[in-house]
């Protein structure tokens, strides 16, 4: 099998197979009541899944075809901006999905690479951190003790309210 081939079968399994994993279970989401971040058109998901599979072939092919490990810090500079690709890529298609759901809060953690799902019941406390070109930053507490930030276009903010009843 030539090498370009065998590089970007290994880069499908890195990468297209989980990232399109992942996109098949957050479309089986219900239907928002308002996002955080608007989603993209699925084209353009493609699209970057396909940027980080070249890059991910490329990097195969260069590390174990054609320079192997003769120089150890430039492979692994080359790793390391490999890995910051993949999980910026991940990052853009998880952040798409946070947002307000009929029955639950989903919201993406500090670094963007996973997501977090918050029913209304175990909001305790909502306190607005800032508002700006139309969109308001939230701290949201749980009754599990745990501190949440959500960002919503303003226009959403009055729906959020309505979803969280206040404890009795």
């Amino acid at each position: 099998m030539p090498s370009w081939i065998s590089a970007l079968v290994i880069a499908i399994f890195v990468v297209v197979f989980p990232y399109t994993l992942i996109l098949k279970i957050l479309f089986q989401l219900p239907e928002p009541l308002g996002l955080s971040h608007r989603r993209w058109p699925l084209p353009l998901n493609a699209g970057v899944i396909s940027a980080i599979t070249a890059y991910v072939t490329v990097f195969i092919h260069g590390a174990y075809y054609r320079r192997g490990f003769a120089n150890p810090p430039a492979l692994l500079m080359e790793f390391v901006i490999g890995a910051l690709a993949y999980a910026f890529g991940l990052a853009l298609i998880v952040r798409q999905f946070s947002g307000l759901y009929p029955e639950f809060i989903v919201t993406a953690g500090r670094t963007g690479l996973s997501l977090r799902k918050t029913a209304y019941r175990n909001v305790t406390n909502i306190e607005e951190v800032s508002r700006s070109h139309g969109e308001s930053r939230f701290q949201l507490n749980t009754s599990y003790g745990l501190s949440i930030s959500l960002t919503l276009p303003a226009r959403h903010v009055s729906s959020l309210y309505e979803r969280v009843k206040p404890p009795l």
